[in-house]
């Protein structure tokens, strides 16, 4: 479940590079790494390292800060709780790379599981198809993450437009209550595993249990399409929700920020 949770964390960000092209997936025998102009945190970030006997992880780290602020961008490094790296975690800090920020990698077994949709009356959830569908969820989805105007476009363009593509391995869903867009939620399937994304309730609808409902929603079609395990990455806010909904903790992401 860990390595699941992980994979689909780290394949989500290539894909949405390859949809976007604005973003490089770099991989040797050993680091595993994102490159791009776009300040998003995980798109500069070195995702999956594994150090090397003769290798100095000091030196390593610092040839890795250089190189991505030499592009006049900030180097994200991720750390995960379940492979902790003391050596990795000194060398991180002497190089100012402190953490920044945490997710908590979830995990949700879809063998037995069953859909409890809360009764809501006037919630209508689709799948993202048509274009005023389309807009509906753009406009819900900045609102709901508070995506300042001047980051807009760029963040559509790599999480909303790229995506909505007839090849694409992710889907869009989103909730009408009385015909209003309300919440939004992605899925990203990879494999037998179905990643959640871009889970958003515009603020004047929150506390309604509208998010496990498109949540539910989502869950069930990915299983009906082979999905055997769910994956979810939550800030430590929103882990009661997906708590709720069966998901159970399992590792913890750590972002070292220089």
């Amino acid at each position: 479940m860990q390595d699941a949770i992980i994979k689909n964390f780290i394949r989500s960000g290539e894909v949405l590079g390859e949809l976007s092209q604005l973003l490089a997936f770099i991989r040797t025998d050993r680091i595993q790494r994102f490159e791009s102009d776009v300040p998003f945190a995980l798109f500069n970030s070195v995702v999956n390292y594994a150090p090397s006997e003769g290798i100095d992880p000091l030196e390593e780290i610092k040839t890795m800060k250089t190189l991505y602020h030499h592009r006049g961008q900030k180097l994200r490094w991720l750390t995960y709780s379940h492979k902790p790296d003391e050596v990795v975690n000194r060398a991180l800090a002497i190089h100012d790379l402190m953490p920044s920020e945490v997710l908590v990698g979830m995990g949700l077994d879809l063998n037995g599981w069953r859909s409890r949709l809360p009764d809501i009356p006037g919630l209508e959830v689709r799948s993202v198809r048509e274009a005023q569908e389309l807009e509906d969820y753009r406009k819900t989805v900045l609102a709901g993450f508070s995506i300042p105007e001047p980051m807009a476009d760029l963040y559509c363009k790599v999480f909303v437009d790229g995506p909505n593509q007839d090849s694409s391995p992710i889907q869009h869903y989103l909730a009408y209550l009385d015909g209003v867009p309300v919440t939004t939620l992605s899925t990203f399937i990879d494999g037998d595993v179905v990643g959640i994304y871009s889970v958003a309730t515009a603020k004047a609808y929150r506390s309604r249990g509208l998010a496990q409902t498109v949540l539910a929603y989502g869950l069930g079609v990915a299983r009906q399409q082979g999905a055997k395990l769910a994956v979810i990455h939550a800030t430590p806010m929103g882990r009661t929700v997906y708590q709720r909904a069966g998901f159970k903790e399992e590792l913890t992401i750590t972002f070292h920020s220089s």
